[in-house]
């Protein structure tokens, strides 16, 4: 079968298969996306996503015959320009800690919403880094804290923690050049949402223009510069 050009190539890899056979039914209708091949195991992983040379690969780190975490080192060894974006139920700060350490380039969970898993995928496609609001926190708390913010700059780092889970991701889509209509677009809230929660983040922050909130997140490594 012929695919599309410009489409984002993406591998699934999960041993459930009745959540990866409906959630490769479901990236297959966004018309941007083009699921190229599954995988049960690390051992079909490795074999499958070599042949099809995939963009996005989603890793569950809960896999039967390999360890998830050690297996994105070899997936990131083997298909290097693939995107390797973790889907998974672990959201303790050591394995976020580790699989960005060996090879995820972002970090969702399962009960992420179906709009931001495919948000995600578009971001870990185009540079970005995903993650959801509770790994994001786990991301900030591992960062060092800042002393003081450079003048102008806004609150630095350290202010993150201030932000509601739902600033949070406001924050990030922002951060990485979103306007407010494309944010509640993708978030699914209104535009007037977007605007009380954009005044509540540069408030916390103490921003005062966008580029403010594009540093704070490129120093928290939420955003890749």
């Amino acid at each position: 079968m012929a695919i599309a050009q410009n489409k984002i190539r993406l591998f699934l890899l999960d041993d459930h298969l009745l959540f990866r056979e409906s959630f490769a039914s479901l990236l297959s209708a966004e018309p941007d996306f083009c699921v190229v091949g599954q995988a049960a195991t690390a051992a079909e992983a490795l074999r499958e996503a070599t042949a099809t040379q995939p963009d996005v690969i989603l890793v569950d780190l809960n896999i039967p015959d390999r360890d998830g975490l050690g297996l994105l080192c070899v997936l990131r060894a083997q298909v290097p320009h693939a995107k390797l974006l973790v889907l998974t139920g672990y959201a303790d700060g050591l394995r976020v800690k580790l699989a960005f350490r060996w090879g995820a380039r972002g970090y969702l969970v399962k009960t992420s919403s179906p709009d931001e898993v495919i948000a995600g995928i578009r971001s870990a496609a185009g540079g970005g880094v995903p993650l959801s609001p509770e790994i994001a926190r786990h991301v900030i708390d591992q960062m060092p804290r800042e002393k003081q913010p450079d003048e102008g700059d806004g609150g630095g780092v350290e202010a993150l923690s201030e932000l509601s889970d739902r600033e949070l991701q406001v924050f990030r889509l922002l951060a990485e050049g979103m306007s407010t209509r494309e944010t509640a677009a993708l978030l699914t809230i209104s535009y007037k949402t977007v605007e009380t929660h954009r005044v509540h983040i540069y408030r916390k922050l103490s921003c005062k223009r966008p580029a403010d909130l594009t540093r704070i997140a490129v120093r928290a490594g939420l955003v890749v510069p």
